[in-house]
C-alpha cells in the first residue's frame, strides 16, 4: 500500500500544509469525510483513498490528483532514495515502452547504445540498476501509475528543486521559467543553434526548455562527455526520455550556451566573471551565450563592478565584449528568493558588417508583469539585438534603447539611461527658450542672463548614488502607515499626502489627521518641509512638490528631500526630480536617474520659477474670472434678470432712453 503524509497530500493538491488540516476537521460528519489514517500517529494516509477523496470533492488545485497520487506517495519516496539507479531504469522504461520485468536484462542494458544515449547511460550503469529487482518493480509500478516513465522522471527531477534539495538555489518560479524558456527557445530557433548547458542552473533550465517544446520538434542538445554527478545524470536522462536530439560537440557548429546562476556568493564573484570571459573568448561564429544571473552583478553598481568591467572592456582598452542585449528583470523569479532580482545578458557577434560599430540594447522590465506577451516581446528583442544591423533597426523594441557597446561596457552600472545618443548644441536649446519666452508674453526672464553653454552632457546620477553616502545630494524619507481611526481629525489636524494626493485623485489638505494621535500611533513619522518631493511607485511612478510643507506622508508614498551640496558644484532641483521620477520607465527606483544642475544657477532659476508661478497664478485667476463672467451672464439671461445687446445697436439706445 502506498501512503501519503500530510505534507505530501498538500504537495499533491497544490495547497499549503495547514489547508489539509482544515479539510480533515471540517469534513467530519459530511457525506465525504476525509480518509482515516492508516498508522497510529494519525498522520499517514492511504494514497489511493486520498486521491479518490480529492477527486470526489474537487478540493485543491490539481485536477489530476487521483492519477498523480502515486507520484507523491511513499512509492516515489523509495525511488527517490535511489534516484541515480531509478533514473537509469526510468529511461530504459521510456525507451522500451514496456514494463522492465517483462523484458530481458541484456536487451535493456544495450538500449541506450541503440538510441545514441550511451553518454548519459552506459551499459555498465544500466546493468547495475537492473540487478535491483525491488527497484525494478517500484519503477514499473510508478511508470504505470504516472502514465509514462518520462512523467515519473519529470517528478523525480522536480524533487531535486524542493527546499534544501541540491537544485533548490537554482529553482525558478513558473513565471521565471516561462520567461527564461521563451528567451532560450527564441535564440535557439533563430539560427538553429544547438543548446549547451552552462552554470549550476543551466542544465535544469535546458530541461525546462526541452519539456516546453513540441514533441515533433525537440531542440538539438550537445551531449556531455559524461555527467559527473547523480543529479546531472538524472536531468540528462530526463532530456533523453523527452526525445531531445543529443549530439556530440563539433568544431564550427553554432551553439547557444544556456547559463543560469540564481545565487552567487561574494567569494565566487571573480570566478563567475572568469567563467564568462572564457566562454566569450571561445565563442564560434554564429554561436551565442545567454546568462541569467543576479542583477547586482550583471547590471547594478556593486562590488562586482570591477570584475564586470574587466571582462567586458578588457584591460588594454582595445577589447570590447560582444554584449548584445542587457535586461533587468523583476523580482519574484526565484522560487526561494522572492526579493532576489535577476538580470539577463545575451552575448554573441552581431550581424553588423563592414567594420560597423557594434551596439548593445538595454531593456528595462524590472517593474512590469511578465505575461505571455511581455515574454515574447522580450525574447524577440533579444533575437533582434543579437542579429544587429538591419534586423535591429527595423525591429520595434519594447522599453529598450540602443547604445554603442564601446561607450557603455566600462560604465559602473548597465542601466537605462546609460548615455546620451545625440549631443545637442546649446545654441539650439537657447533658440527654443527665446521662442517659448516670446510665445508666453511674459517677462519672467528679465534681469536673468541666459547664454549657450556648449553641447549637452549627461550629469544625471543613479538613484543609489543620489540618495546614499556621506555627501549625497538628496535623501529618502519613508512614509508611515496611518491607521484609519487617526483620520478623524478635529481642529488643529495636519494634512496628509498619500498615493492618491500624489496622483491628483484628491487635493492636498482634503485629508487630515490628529497630530497627537499620530504621534502616539506612529512616533517615527516626519513632516514634510517646503520644497520636498513626495513620490510613489504604486501603479507606476508619480511625484509632486509639497510647496508649503508640514504634512504627514502616508506609506507607500515617500519623501525625496533635495539637500544643499556639501561638496561638488551640482545639486538636484525638486522640479527636475519630479519630472525625472514621473517619466521613469518602471517602479523600481534603483533603475531611476536624477538630473543635476550647477549650484550657481539655482538662485537665478528660483527667480525665474517664482516669476513664472506668479504669472501662472494671475493667468489662472483671469481664466477663472472669465469662466465666472460667462456663467453669471448666461444664468442671468436664462432667468430674465439680465438683457444683453451690442452698444452700437440704435434700437438698443432708444430702449435705454
Amino acid at each position: 500500500m502506498e501512503t501519503l503524509t500530510m505534507q505530501q497530500i498538500a504537495d499533491l493538491a497544490g495547497v499549503k500544509r495547514p489547508v489539509v488540516s482544515v479539510w480533515r476537521s471540517r469534513s467530519v460528519g459530511t457525506p465525504n469525510p476525509f480518509p482515516a489514517p492508516v498508522d497510529p500517529s494519525g498522520l499517514v494516509f492511504d494514497a489511493e483513498e486520498v486521491g479518490g477523496w480529492l477527486n470526489a470533492t474537487g478540493r485543491g488545485n490539481n485536477p489530476e490528483a487521483q492519477e498523480d497520487a502515486a507520484l507523491f506517495s511513499s512509492l516515489m519516496g523509495r525511488a527517490a532514495s535511489k534516484f541515480d539507479d531509478a533514473s537509469a531504469l526510468l529511461l530504459l522504461h521510456a525507451l522500451s515502452g514496456a514494463p522492465l520485468a517483462d523484458q530481458s536484462s541484456d536487451d535493456l542494458a544495450t538500449l541506450p547504445v541503440g538510441h545514441a544515449f550511451e553518454s548519459v547511460l552506459s551499459v555498465a550503469q544500466a546493468d547495475r540498476a537492473l540487478r535491483d529487482s525491488d527497484l525494478v518493480a517500484c519503477v514499473d509500478r510508478l511508470a504505470e501509475a504516472g502514465t509514462t516513465a518520462t512523467r515519473v522522471l519529470e517528478r523525480l527531477a522536480q524533487r531535486q528543486e524542493a527546499k534544501d534539495a541540491p537544485l533548490a538555489s537554482e529553482s525558478l518560479t513558473s513565471t521565471g521559467d516561462a520567461l527564461a524558456c521563451e528567451v532560450v527557445a527564441a535564440l535557439a530557433d533563430d539560427s538553429e543553434r544547438a543548446l549547451v548547458p552552462w552554470g549550476p542552473g543551466g542544465l535544469r533550465l535546458l530541461a525546462s526548455v526541452v519539456a516546453r517544446s513540441s514533441e515533433s520538434d525537440r531542440p538539438r542538445v550537445v551531449a556531455p562527455d559524461g555527467p559527473t554527478g547523480p543529479v546531472d545524470r538524472l536531468l540528462w536522462r530526463y532530456l533523453a526520455a523527452l526525445g531531445a536530439r543529443l549530439e556530440a560537440a563539433t568544431a564550427g557548429s553554432a551553439t547557444l550556451l544556456v547559463g543560469q546562476w540564481s545565487v552567487i556568493s561574494r567569494d565566487r564573484t571573480e570566478s563567475f566573471f572568469d567563467t564568462i570571459d572564457d566562454v566569450v573568448l571561445g565563442l564560434e561564429p554564429g554561436s551565442a551565450a545567454v546568462v541569467f544571473a543576479p542583477a547586482p552583478l550583471l547590471v547594478d553598481e556593486s562590488s562586482g563592478t570591477d570584475h564586470r568591467r574587466r571582462i567586458l572592456s578588457g584591460t588594454g582598452g582595445d577589447y570590447v565584449a560582444p554584449l548584445r542585449y542587457v535586461a533587468r528583470l523583476p523580482r519574484g523569479l526565484c522560487r526561494f528568493g522572492g526579493r532576489r532580482r535577476m538580470a539577463l545578458w545575451v552575448l554573441g557577434e552581431s550581424g553588423d558588417t563592414g567594420g560597423a560599430r557594434s551596439f548593445t540594447t538595454f531593456g528595462e522590465h524590472s517593474a512590469h508583469a511578465l505575461d505571455i506577451r511581455e515574454n515574447r516581446a522580450l525574447a524577440s528583442d533579444a533575437v533582434a539585438a543579437l542579429r544587429g544591423g538591419a534586423a535591429r533597426r527595423s525591429h520595434a523594441f519594447l522599453r529598450s534603447e540602443h547604445r554603442l557597446t564601446e561607450a557603455v561596457v566600462s560604465k559602473s552600472a548597465l542601466a537605462l539611461p546609460v548615455t546620451t545618443d545625440v549631443a545637442e548644441d546649446g545654441g539650439d536649446a537657447l533658440a527654443r527658450l527665446w521662442e517659448k519666452r516670446d510665445a508666453s508674453a511674459s517677462r519672467v526672464l528679465d534681469g536673468v542672463e541666459v547664454v549657450a553653454a556648449g553641447s549637452a552632457a549627461d550629469h544625471s546620477l543613479p538613484w543609489r548614488a543620489a540618495t546614499t553616502g556621506t555627501h549625497r545630494p538628496a535623501r529618502v524619507i519613508t512614509g508611515v502607515r496611518i491607521p484609519a481611526e487617526v483620520f478623524a481629525a478635529g481642529p488643529g489636524g495636519i494634512g496628509v499626502i498619500g498615493p492618491d494626493e500624489v496622483r491628483g485623485q484628491c487635493a492636498i489638505g482634503s485629508r487630515s489627521v490628529d497630530l497627537v494621535e499620530l504621534v502616539r500611533r506612529a512616533p517615527r513619522f516626519r513632516l514634510t518641509e517646503p520644497g520636498d518631493v513626495v513620490f510613489t511607485t504604486t501603479r507606476g511612478p508619480a511625484a509632486i512638490i509639497d510647496a508649503v510643507g508640514g504634512n504627514a506622508v502616508q506609506a507607500p508614498a515617500r519623501i525625496l528631500r533635495c539637500l544643499e551640496p556639501v561638496e561638488g558644484s551640482r545639486r538636484i532641483l525638486p522640479e527636475l526630480a519630479v519630472r525625472d521620477i514621473s517619466a521613469a520607465r518602471g517602479s523600481d527606483c534603483r533603475s531611476w536617474r536624477l538630473r543635476t544642475v550647477v549650484v550657481d544657477a539655482c538662485s537665478p532659476w528660483r527667480t525665474v520659477a517664482a516669476r513664472a508661478a506668479e504669472h501662472r497664478a494671475r493667468l489662472l485667476a483671469e481664466l477663472s474670472a472669465l469662466d465666472d463672467l460667462t456663467i453669471e451672464l448666461s444664468d442671468g439671461l436664462a432667468a430674465g434678470t439680465l438683457q444683453v445687446a451690442h452698444r452700437d445697436d440704435p434700437h438698443s439706445n432708444k430702449e435705454n432712453a
